[in-house]
């Protein structure tokens, strides 16, 4: 595989692309544009202030100009053909629809139970013009033993042929790069989160599925020799690629937590054909009211080898 880089410091975006080999012949691919964000405290607008966490306690709460260039991100999200998009840190629905339209992608929502001290949910949104059929499955909570912690929200896409199984999840922070048995709580606490997505995991490998793992892992799978990245089961393609650094709000942060990670199903190779680090264009005085987290897309082919 080769990889060409082209760099672009305004508005718009890092990119990375990367060039894999073509399907074989006789062999539908199966081929899809994820998206991972977390949108940071993203309220319906009602009561936000008190939400705890919500924006900094309530000191950065957003006005119209702030949702306007979120909206604009989606419209980037739209240009560059994103299909899926794994969301975190969204209070409900109606926080949703004020920047991903109801006529435009369909929502799935985590059920996990939240009150205003806890407005922190997950949750999928897929583009109606993709053409996917969509199957909900429960949501993964076995991560949740008090049924506090936020869900994984779990979706089978079938359009055709193809057929993918995508999971937005968004872990236990502290604990980005310590070792997993480490005494920290919070390290045993992820630990245990990495074992219930790996038997997951197996289980999705046992059916043959091409599955795509997107959201905020807390983690920094990226950082060369990660032990959570080397415990992944199966060949696991994790983007951003190892050694990569964010761009993100102009390198205010040295690794990545955001993670997009496919998984092959048997006798097929995954195939990065693209990657995009969305920026938002704003001074970096805009990060607290808008997110400290900035959009990932990849583009993944589940093809069979040459």
């Amino acid at each position: 595989m080769r990889a060409v880089k082209r760099s672009c410091r305004s508005a718009a975006a890092l990119v990375l692309v990367l060039l894999g080999p073509a399907p074989a012949a006789g062999q539908p691919a199966t081929r899809i544009t994820v998206a991972t964000w977390n949108i940071a405290w993203f309220g319906d607008g009602i009561r936000d202030g008190v939400l705890r966490g919500n924006q900094r306690g309530g000191r950065f709460l957003r006005d119209g100009a702030d949702f306007e260039r979120l909206r604009s991100v989606v419209s980037r999200l739209v240009d560059l053909d994103v299909e899926v998009v794994g969301l975190q840190e969204v209070e409900n629905a109606a926080a949703v629809r004020r920047i991903f339209p109801r006529d435009g992608w369909e929502l799935f929502l985590s059920t996990r139970e939240t009150d205003p001290e806890w407005s922190q949910r997950t949750a999928i949104v897929v583009r109606r013009a993709a053409g996917w059929r969509v199957e909900r499955h429960p949501d993964v909570v076995e991560w949740s033993p008090q049924g506090r912690d936020r869900h994984g929200v779990d979706l089978t896409l079938t359009r055709g042929e193809e057929r993918v199984r995508v999971l937005t999840v968004h872990f236990q922070s502290g604990c980005n790069a310590q070792p997993l048995r480490s005494p920290e709580p919070r390290c045993g606490f992820l630990r245990m989160q990495f074992a219930v997505l790996k038997g997951w995991l197996f289980e999705r490998i046992a059916e043959d599925v091409p599955t795509v793992v997107a959201g905020d892992w807390n983690r920094f799978l990226s950082r060369p020799g990660d032990e959570a990245a080397a415990g992944l089961p199966g060949e696991a393609l994790v983007l951003p690629s190892p050694g990569s650094a964010p761009a993100c709000w102009d390198g205010f942060f040295d690794h990545y937590v955001d993670h997009l990670v496919a998984f092959a199903p048997r006798g097929r190779d995954v195939v990065p054909t693209a990657f995009e680090e969305v920026l938002y264009g704003a001074p970096r005085s805009a990060r607290d009211r808008l997110s400290d987290h900035c959009p990932l897309v990849a583009t993944f082919g589940f093809e069979a080898p040459n």
